[in-house]
């Protein structure tokens, strides 16, 4: 039991760690505050919770796990290195593809609800 909540609390400093040193992550969380705060105001159903939820974490976590990626790889050599360039570059999309489908929920969740509101 002792293992298992250093290991959590090994991962709260992962994730405070990454909003002290990392902009994108910050700024994803500011938008999923603000997505929560939507949800509130438009009273979404729990399956929209559901989809707006999962694509915040998805977004969050691929955010957390780029910023592990860039890590290892600065350890490894500060040196111009393609394939080490390649790597950041496929994280890096990962993020920008996650965040892409999460804004198309987005759109689908709250879409609706702006609409029925400036009609």
């Amino acid at each position: 039991m002792k293992t298992r909540l250093l290991a959590f609390r090994f991962a709260i400093q992962g994730i405070v760690h990454g909003l002290k040193t990392e902009a994108h992550l910050r700024f994803h969380v500011l938008a999923a505050i603000l997505v929560i705060g939507f949800g509130c105001w438009f009273s979404i159903s729990p399956i929209e919770w559901c989809l707006v939820t999962i694509a915040m974490g998805i977004v969050i976590s691929a955010e957390l796990i780029n910023a592990a990626l860039e890590r290892l790889a600065d350890r490894i050599t500060k040196e111009e290195d393609p394939l080490i360039g390649q790597a950041k570059d496929l994280g890096a999309g990962a993020v920008l593809i996650v965040s892409i489908m999460a804004v198309c929920i987005a759109f689908g969740v709250f879409g609706p609800y702006i609409y029925r509101l400036l009609s």
